[in-house]
């Protein structure tokens, strides 16, 4: 369920925030993964987990921006 919503966030920040904000949402995995190291320890297991919520988040991004940028064109042509 957590990487859907990694996912939805970075598609909406992808979408909606302007220039280099669309990558604001990458900070969101990192202070919960923060929080979880300084609670649990840094363990291969949550790394990996970090990796994915990442790379979903990324993966969002770029879709959100894409469509952002065709319906921008399509509303100039």
């Amino acid at each position: 369920m957590s990487y859907i919503l990694f996912f939805l966030a970075g598609f909406g920040f992808g979408y909606a925030a302007p220039g280099m904000w669309k990558f604001a949402p990458l900070v969101f995995p990192l202070l919960l993964a923060l929080g979880a190291f300084l609670r649990d320890g840094i363990s291969g297991a949550s790394l990996l987990k970090l990796l994915v919520a990442i790379i979903v988040m990324v993966i969002g991004i770029v879709l959100g921006a894409v469509l952002d940028e065709r319906g921008a064109r399509s509303q100039t042509a």
